[in-house]
This record gives C-alpha cells, structure tokens and sequence, in this order.
C-alpha cells in the first residue's frame, strides 16, 4: 500500500490497529468547551457544556499505515449478501469512488442528496465519511459543479466496515476507514 496513493485514511481506526500491534498508544486529551446562554444573563445557568477528546500521535499517518499495512490485508473482500440484520463486518471493497445523487431536485422538498459512493459492478457502497480523513483536499468533490462531477471514477480499493444494507437499491451503508486509488 503506497501511501501517495491514500485518499481517505481515518487516524483513529488507523492508530486502534497501530496501537494494537506495536503497544504504543496515543496520547489523549480531553478539554471542555463552555458556552453561555445568552438569554439568561446568569453565569451559573451555563448552557452548551460539552468535552472533545483529542488524540495526539507519536507517530505521522504516513508511519503508522507503513508499520500496519500488512495486518490491513488481512481483511477479506466483501461478498455482498443484501439480507438484512448482519453483524457490520471490516471488508476490502474494489470499485470505483463517484460522487451519489438521490432525490429528484435541489433546493426543494424532495432535494437532491449528494454523498460519496464506491461503485462496484452493479452494487454501491454509501460512504458515511469525516470530512478531516480526506487527503488532498478530496471531500471538495461532493461540492463542485455537477458538470465537474460527471465523470467522477476514481478507481479505488477500500476498506470499510459494512454497517448494513439497502437491499431495494443494491446499496451498502459504510464507514470507510482506507481509501486507496487502485489501477483501473
């Protein structure tokens, strides 16, 4: 796996099966944002509490997918089986990345859904990304003029956890971990 070739590569799964082999984890902060409620003008009547967590790596991106690309390829490709209530499965997938259109117009009630999709054969797999896991500035894609996004295929191998599926409309909803241009 040739990491100029990565599209799409989510650390935290990434740092998950890098941690799990090498015994290094990540260093994890959490800090806490506070918000006030404008209305109440009250400092102890706080609203909008919340925590992030926020991973810091010892190790780039780039070493980490170097140090588990092996165990990567361990995965199986998926073998479709639109039957629903499976367990969500970790799978390589081969198609081809394009951008999906569901809906019949923009800007209306029955607007358009725009979303990353692979395409393999006649089965797609529905993409549920983090736009911060792009590489190159790919997520700009879903944006872009629909003249520009006609011919979206980006041959491409994934791996991706199988969530569930859509049988009615061959479609599979995925979390995608790697995304990797592959030859067409």
């Amino acid at each position: 796996m040739n990491y100029e070739d990565v599209l799409y590569l989510d650390l935290d799964f990434l740092s998950d099966i890098y941690e799990a082999k090498t015994d290094i984890a990540p260093r994890t902060v959490i800090s806490r944002k506070e918000g006030m409620n404008a209305e109440a003008g009250i400092p102890f009547l706080k609203s909008g509490l919340n925590s992030e967590l926020t991973k810091q790596f010892t190790a780039s991106g780039q070493t980490m997918l170097k140090e588990v690309a092996k165990p990567l390829e361990k995965y199986l490709e998926h073998s479709p089986n639109f039957q629903p209530g499976k367990k969500p499965a970790t799978v390589w997938v081969q198609g081809a990345l394009t951008v999906g259109r569901w809906g019949e117009q923009e800007n209306t009630e029955k607007s358009l859904n725009i979303f990353f999709e692979v395409k393999a054969s006649e089965i797609r797999y529905s993409l549920l990304p983090k736009n911060q896991y792009f590489l190159s500035s790919l997520e700009a894609l879903e944006i872009i003029s629909p003249a520009l996004q006609r011919f979206i295929q980006i041959p491409v191998r994934m791996l991706c956890k199988v969530l569930y599926p859509v049988p009615d409309i061959q479609t599979f909803v995925v979390t995608p971990y790697v995304v990797v241009a592959a030859d067409g």
